[in-house]
């Protein structure tokens, strides 16, 4: 009886045996979930940024090139994630280690290694934090200089300027390169201590078996799982001395996000799958009439751009703005679009509106730039944006319908960013868009600078013909002389309002 007990192997040892069978399993699901995991973090990431720079609400503008910089840094946070992954790993090793051999002085080296990597890392943790945070801006700084370089490339040549230019870019690079070295030598110079705590933890197994305080098989678990244990001494400092940089980066990427929480997704997205659910349509009010009291339109910078501006706008009316260059015309359309904030009265149907970015939605009010924007898709592409949206109407009432059927028709390519277009071809786009969305306000900011004056007779007519609420900035007077009222804007300030019949005595120099 005494013999058949002792070849009946105790639990720890049936346990050890379990775990190490069941080890490759687990190693195996973990390398089958590792990546799908990385990747949905940063999918998670560069999501929440594109939700904060696209969401209804305006963001304080930052150069795109620093955005794109900001979230495509963001492996830091999934990496900082698996540092800690490791380290809790590194310490079920110590406690297994301490229960295999029978002792905790076992389990007390490893964490010993643990631990005090962990200590010298705090001490150099302030440098490694300075050094992450400078590599972090540095390669926003790159970011924005080459993608603002790029926009500019067209002036840049004109003003032959290209030389100084690249060397500009090759500065902003080396150091955006320096500040990597740096903080790379930083975390090698860190890296280093565990290196050194586990060559201490292998000679202070040996030294306690020539003591006499462990046998030889305790010994020899002790001093290999200490030489195994580089890479979890690492990670304990990894964990303190990469945390002020990833906060510094989680702090700057959230802002970019609208302050929202970076992993956060919308319910129905699955970023694997690409699936999402559509979104909900936007409620609409008629417009019956605009009333503006007071009204002030107010930049990023804060200068005001137009001021004190009083005018009411009936539904289907067509109201102009005419004035000098720097008047306050393009200032106001943004404004009345949401684009930039204002102060005063705004009135929609005599009701307050009171969240001018939110109501003055795209929607509810289309707004036409003095210099458009297009894809570099095909006219359909520009005109319906994805949407199950009129495309002929809207098209035909721009005037642009014979000009898309001599490119070869609505899936024709436009070219990059319309480059196959003439100046008043990507104007007449440009408002074919913003009419298929059917709105109930159109601001048209001088779309018919570029027209002959044939087609802006038409133009103008076509937009009476469909009764759509327009207010528009030209200096054309064929479109002056149709509209219902005129309104001549002098330094941001309102100078006259009347049919252009009674203004054009006293202001026909505004208009050509």
């Amino acid at each position: 009886m005494e013999l058949q007990q002792g070849n009946t192997p105790s639990l720890l040892t049936v346990g050890l045996v379990l775990s190490l069978l069941a080890a490759p399993l687990m190693l195996a699901d973990a390398f089958y979930r590792y990546p799908r995991w990385w990747v949905e973090v940063l999918l998670r990431t560069r999501m929440s940024v594109l939700r904060g720079q696209t969401q209804q609400h305006r963001l304080p503008r930052t150069p795109a090139g620093e955005v794109v910089g900001r979230a495509m840094d963001g492996d830091r946070l999934p990496r900082y994630a698996d540092r800690w992954v490791d380290f809790v790993n590194g310490m079920i090793v110590a406690a297994f280690t301490a229960l295999v051999a029978g002792t905790w002085v076992a389990g007390a080296v490893l964490v010993t290694v643990l631990v005090t990597s962990a200590l010298a890392s705090a001490v150099g943790r302030p440098i490694a934090g300075r050094s992450a945070a400078a590599a972090s801006a540095a390669r926003a700084r790159f970011g924005r200089a080459l993608v603002s370089a790029l926009e500019s490339v067209r002036t840049v040549k004109l003003a032959s300027a290209t030389p100084e230019v690249h060397a500009h870019l090759l500065t902003v690079d080396g150091g955006r390169v320096n500040a990597a070295v740096k903080e790379h030598r930083v975390q090698a110079f860190l890296d280093g201590v565990p290196m050194l705590m586990v060559q201490c933890g292998v000679v202070a197994a040996w030294a306690i078996y020539y003591l006499e305080g462990w046998g030889l098989a305790t010994a020899l678990l002790v001093a290999n799982a200490v030489a195994g244990f580089d890479w979890f001494g690492r990670v304990a400092g990894m964990v303190v001395t990469e945390a002020p940089g990833v906060r510094a980066w989680q702090k700057e990427t959230a802002r970019f996000a609208g302050g929202a929480d970076l992993m956060h997704l919308p319910e129905g997205v699955d970023l694997v799958t690409g699936a999402a659910p559509a979104p909900l349509p936007a409620p609409r009010v008629r417009l019956r009439s605009l009333t503006l009291e007071g009204f002030s339109a107010l930049h990023d910078d804060g200068t005001i751009g137009v001021s004190d501006v009083d005018l009411e706008v009936r539904a289907g009316e067509l109201v102009l703005l005419v004035g000098q260059v720097g008047s306050g015309k393009s200032s106001l359309l943004a404004a009345l679009a949401g684009l930039i904030e204002h102060r005063g009265g705004l009135r929609w149907n005599e009701i307050p509106v009171d969240d001018a970015q939110e109501f003055l939605r795209p929607g509810q009010v289309a707004h036409v730039a003095q210099v458009p924007r297009v894809l570099s898709g095909t006219f359909a592409d520009n005109v319906l944006l994805g949407h199950d949206r009129p495309f002929e109407q809207p098209v035909d009432d721009a005037r642009l319908s014979v000009d898309i059927g001599e490119a070869g028709g609505r899936d024709s390519l436009v070219g990059h960013r319309g480059v196959r277009l003439s100046g008043g071809q990507v104007q007449r786009l440009a408002l074919a868009r913003a009419l298929a969305t059917e709105s109930e306000l159109l601001l048209a900011d001088d779309v018919s600078s570029a027209l002959d004056a044939t087609t802006e007779i038409e133009l103008w007519q076509a937009l009476r013909g469909r009764g759509a609420t327009v207010i528009g900035a030209t200096a054309k007077q064929a479109a002056l002389a149709r509209a219902d009222r005129v309104v001549v804007l002098v330094d941001g300030e309102v100078a006259a309002v009347g049919t252009w019949r009674e203004l054009a005595p006293r202001w026909r120099h505004l208009a050509g």
